[in-house]
């Protein structure tokens, strides 16, 4: 037998350090490294989107967007994954256990001991074993199965509660969206109300040095031309605000460019006040929060179930080998087997009123399930009230522009009687541009709170638009009347942009109705 060196001792020494070093490593994070983690992961998301800012994107594209690139969605599936393993800790309750062990010790002197006079050495000083020991469950009285339905369960639910994540996040992107279509449109809205505004004082300076009007009309005129630009500064910043809103939703940088379709869609009818009971049963039934708490009552059933089991003793099958190096055994290796039938007996009381926690809690969870309903009902008609609540804003507001668009048809015509003067003309021209800003905005209410009432009642099938269903919602309104036109609105006219011309059809059509110039394309 070779005897090792004191070389080899100390290679096997570093060896074993170096591996015990490399194993108890840590990983380490370093902030700026995640940092720029973060930007390239994030940068690399979104170029593999291949979004291109020429072409507005859907809102049905963003929908696939967000739900293909959110980053907390990605977390929660994740997390989904842990459930896995959790049902398959929960499944080992039923696998055989077994152990192994392997000792050799040294005695520092003989294990002698004394009999009639004589010393006999009890034992070897140099003394090995060998032991393998397996127990295979016999009899639980079904806790592990109660344990195994519970995580079985646990993953279900987590699985719910991502779908619902997943429909809350496509209700948010929908209404972000609409909430951004809806600030473009208004700034162009405000751009020409502010563009009025201006004519509206250059006209009143020039009645104040002709003296056919007043400091104090031209100091009014200078107040609404400060306040349509305040306005229009604030909407400016809230299309950044809802341009970041649903970059955030997206889950993309900051900075990327893309482009959207700023048109309003067609509005949907109201539902029926006999459909709002077939929308709360709908909720009702489709919930996913619902099935999560049936799914909770399941559990805390199981808890009950699984603590009644320890009442029990358990039953395990036995089985082991051991070996000893003993010289004075005739038989050094041998098998063991049989069963082992194991109870607490008596633990302060603490079975007992787990169990009876378990069934307090099992009773929670059944009123618990009650509330969530009543809940989500309320919920539900919530939303249809609000969506009502929008509905009727709309319909105001459609009749103030229509009175508005009257009152403008008025002035122009008194205008060019010469009964009135360009100063209120334009005034008027700014105040339906008002009205419609206000229309837009309520309009998109009325959009959003579809999306949030579809979120909350979760439909079987979704509501398309239908002329023959149902009182419809007003749509924008088409132009004005051909009327004569003005010098102030030309030259209103000829501040705007040919895009942004065809969003206001009222300018186009009372420049063009009187022949005073050429139709812009």
């Amino acid at each position: 037998m070779r005897i090792p060196r004191s070389r080899d001792l100390a290679r096997g020494a570093a060896w074993l350090l170096l591996l015990g070093l490399v194993g108890c490593k840590t990983l380490q994070v370093s902030r700026l490294d995640e940092a720029e983690r973060f930007r390239r992961a994030v940068r690399d998301r979104a170029a593999a989107l291949k979004i291109d800012p020429a072409v507005p994107l859907s809102m049905g594209r963003c929908v696939e967007i967000a739900l293909a690139n959110s980053l907390d969605q990605r977390v929660k599936e994740l997390h989904l994954s842990l459930q896995d393993e959790q049902v398959r800790l929960a499944m080992t309750g039923w696998y055989p256990k077994a152990s192994m062990t392997y000792t050799d010790t040294r005695r520092s002197n003989k294990a002698l001991s004394s009999f009639g006079g004589l010393s006999v050495e009890m034992e070897d000083q140099h003394l090995r074993t060998f032991d393998v020991q397996a127990a295979i469950p016999a009899l639980d009285w079904g806790s592990t199965y109660y344990a195994y339905a519970s995580a079985k369960d646990r993953r279900l639910q987590e699985s719910l509660l991502l779908d619902r994540s997943k429909q809350t996040l496509a209700r948010d992107v929908r209404i972000a969206y609409s909430r951004l279509a809806s600030f473009q449109r208004q700034e162009r809205l405000v751009a020409v109300g502010v563009l009025a505004a201006r004519e509206l004082l250059r006209v009143s300076q020039s009645l104040e040095r002709e003296g056919l009007g007043t400091r104090a009309e031209t100091a009014a005129v200078e107040a609404g031309l400060a306040q349509a630009a305040y306005q229009w500064t604030a909407i400016r910043r809230g299309v950044e605000q809802a341009r970041l809103a649903l970059a955030h939703l997206l889950s993309l940088p900051p900075g990327v460019a893309f482009t959207i379709d700023v048109k309003l869609p067609p509005p949907r009818p109201l539902p029926p006040a006999a459909e709002i009971a077939k929308l709360e049963q709908s909720a009702l039934d489709a919930r996913p929060e619902l099935y999560v708490q049936d799914r909770e009552r399941r559990i805390a059933a199981s808890a009950v179930r699984e603590q009644f089991a320890q009442f029990f003793p358990k039953v395990d099958g036995l089985l082991s080998y051991n070996w000893s190096s003993l010289s004075t055994l005739v038989n050094p290796g041998f098998f063991r087997f049989g069963y082992a039938v194991t109870d607490s007996l008596l633990d302060q009381g603490k079975l007992w009123y787990r169990y009876q926690l378990n069934r307090k809690v099992e009773k929670v969870e059944e009123e618990r399930a009650l509330l969530l309903s009543l809940g989500i009902l309320y919920e539900v008609d919530f939303r249809v009230l609000d969506l009502y609540t929008a509905y009727d804003t709309v319909v105001t507001r459609d009749a103030v522009v229509k009175s508005q668009q009257e009152a403008l048809k008025q002035m122009v015509s008194l205008y060019l009687q010469g009964l009135e003067t360009g100063t209120n003309t334009v005034r008027t021209l700014a105040e339906m541009y008002w009205a419609r800003l206000q229309l837009d905005q309520v309009q998109t209410d009325y959009q959003a709170g579809w999306y949030a009432l579809d979120t909350a009642a979760l439909p079987e099938e979704p509501r398309p638009p239908s002329a023959a269903e149902g009182p419809k919602a007003p749509t924008p309104l088409p132009g004005l009347e051909p009327a004569p036109a003005l010098d102030t609105l030309k030259r209103v006219l000829d501040a705007v942009p040919p895009a942004d011309l065809r969003q206001f059809p009222e300018l186009e059509g009372l420049l063009n109705a009187a022949g005073g110039g050429e139709k812009k394309p």
